[in-house]
This record gives structure tokens, C-alpha cells and sequence, in this order.
């Protein structure tokens, strides 16, 4: 339901992302992340899809593994920090992880959404990884 606000937007959407959230229903975080790549990547994430999603419970979690295919996980690194607006601490602990690691930090999911403060879920998610508990294939 409702997409509710995005912390970090700002600036205008391109037309095609303006298309994209209207026509496949997604929420505006997805927006945003779909504002973050290229026009190519965009272009190849829109080809998978084919136009519409029609009966599909959560059309941006789909968008979103779509994207995944086509962006590196570093790409999806400064994504994710992004649009959840961490702080340096916090973004500087997950550059120190290794590829593997940060993938698991995201998995989880690249917006969070309802939460108060995104860097102490973050470094809890961190926490989670670097104790073994959590691993990206989870």
C-alpha cells in the first residue's frame, strides 16, 4: 500500500520513471531507486518486465530483483544509502564489508521503510551479518 514519503528525494523524475511508477503501480521509493540508474539500465529493467504486472501482489519487489540484474551490487550500494539517507558511520561500515557481506546487508531489502532511524537498522543488519547469522542466499 501507499508509498509513502521518500527520506532522501529530490529533483525532478524522468519521464520514463514517471511512466514506469504510473503504469506498473509502484510505490515511490521504487521511484526513487529507478531515478538512480542510467537510461540503459533503466531501458534493460523495463524490457524484462514487458509493460504491465498485472496480478502481482508486490509489482516493486519485482521491479527490484529485476534491477538487481542489471546493476552491480556496489551500484546498488550507493543506492541503498541513498535513499535511506545513512549516516557516514554508518555508510563507511558498510564499504568495509566485503561484496558478499553488503549484498547480505540488502538483501533484507534496499528501502526501509517505517522505520525512525535507517542507520541503526542498518548497523543491526551489519551486526547480523558479521555474527554469521545472516548470509545473502537467506
Amino acid at each position: 500500500g501507499g508509498g509513502g514519503g521518500v527520506h532522501g528525494v529530490g529533483g525532478e523524475w524522468p519521464h520514463d520513471v514517471h511512466a514506469m511508477v504510473d503504469e506498473l503501480g509502484l510505490e515511490r521509493w521504487c521511484g526513487e531507486v529507478l531515478r538512480r540508474l542510467s537510461l540503459f539500465q533503466r531501458q534493460a529493467v523495463a524490457r524484462d518486465i514487458g509493460g504491465r504486472l498485472t496480478g502481482v501482489r508486490n509489482p516493486s519487489g519485482v521491479v527490484v530483483s529485476r534491477i538487481k540484474s542489471h546493476v552491480s551490487t556496489d551500484e546498488l550500494i550507493n543506492i541503498f544509502v541513498d535513499i535511506n539517507q545513512l549516516d557516514r558511520a554508518c555508510e563507511q561500515k558498510l564499504w568495509d564489508l566485503s561484496p558478499e557481506q553488503r549484498a547480505a546487508v540488502i538483501a533484507p531489502g534496499i528501502y526501509l521503510q517505517n522505520v525512525r532511524n535507517p542507520s541503526t537498522v542498518v548497523r543491526s543488519r551489519i551486526a547480523s551479518v558479521l555474527s554469521g547469522q545472516v548470509t545473502a542466499d537467506q
